[in-house]
């Protein structure tokens, strides 16, 4: 009996030891992704002051929208962008519903963090999606210089997806900053947005930052909306991976800072011709920066 009790608590000690030595390795993991998310912020977000400097303050005029085809002039007249300086940086926080398979019945809750860096086109997106009892899954999308990455961990810990830089993730995370757009709307007007007219209600957006070009296609309301953006875009970045489309539909917008934005969005993939909801946003907490 004594041998088989020092045998018992032997193999427990192990098993408590195992147990300690996991639940440190996530602690550790998740120290280890604040940390590189907030030198990432601080990358991404930080304005030199030289750049400053050459950035000159001034508010936007009617005549800087002269050029633009009317339905986005239409557009950022009801944004009321107009005698408003342009943004540099926006941060909010994120909720919503998500899903990540078209079989997945079940929505998730999801809370995130994004920042975006609008004079150059960059941002951080991180997520926490509480698909595991205890242990979260974790994920985190940044786009800076023309070069992006994806990661998807379990606590910070496992590796569901890390992606690095290539053509179809970078051109893809450019995209999505172009069908983001709307929450920083003075980005219409960047150097790096060129306009197309396509009829009375919408219209093409081409950016072309770093030897990347991406388009989406604009669709406005009768007053002057917008109602929903939508391009061809990668969803995945393997070899035999091809565009498909993207959509996002305004769902509710809000005023910040004198800015009329949407702030509740619907985002939709066409696979194989059939429409996947697959996230239903709602951004708050949003503050922007000018220049």
């Amino acid at each position: 009996m004594g041998l088989k009790h020092l045998l018992t608590n032997y193999w427990w000690d192990i098993l408590i030891g195992i147990l300690l030595l996991i639940i440190l390795a996530f602690i550790i993991a998740n120290l280890q992704m604040r940390w590189k998310i907030s030198r990432e912020v601080e990358l991404l977000m930080n304005v030199s002051e030289q750049k400053k400097e050459e950035k000159e303050s001034s508010l936007i005029i009617e005549k800087d929208l002269e050029i633009l085809p009317n339905p986005v002039k239409k557009w950022l007249k009801c944004v009321g962008i107009v005698g408003q300086e342009k943004i540099s940086t926006v941060t909010f926080s994120q909720r919503g519903k998500m899903r990540l398979d078209p079989k997945q019945e079940k929505w998730v809750e999801a809370k995130a963090k994004q920042y975006v860096r609008v004079d150059e086109p960059g941002y951080l997106w991180h997520v926490d999606l509480p698909m595991i009892p205890v242990v979260h899954i974790k994920g985190r999308d940044l786009f800076y210089e023309g070069k992006a990455s994806m990661e998807i961990r379990i606590g910070s810990l496992i590796p569901l997806v890390n992606v690095g830089s290539n053509e179809k993730v970078n051109e893809s995370s450019l995209h999505r900053f172009l069908l983001e757009l709307p929450w920083y709307p003075t980005a219409a007007i960047e150097n790096y947005i060129t306009w197309e007219a396509l009829n009375k209600q919408s219209a093409k957006a081409i950016l072309s930052y770093r030897g990347i070009s991406v388009e989406a296609i604009f669709y406005f309301k009768e007053d002057g909306e917008l109602s929903r953006i939508e391009s061809l875009r990668y969803k995945e970045s393997n070899k035999e991976a091809e565009r498909i489309p993207c959509i996002g539909e305004v769902k509710g917008q809000i005023i910040v800072d004198g800015l009329k934005i949407p702030h509740r969005i619907d985002v939709t993939w066409i696979i194989d011709g059939k429409a996947f909801t697959w996230y239903k946003l709602e951004n708050f907490d949003i503050n922007m920066e000018r220049k």
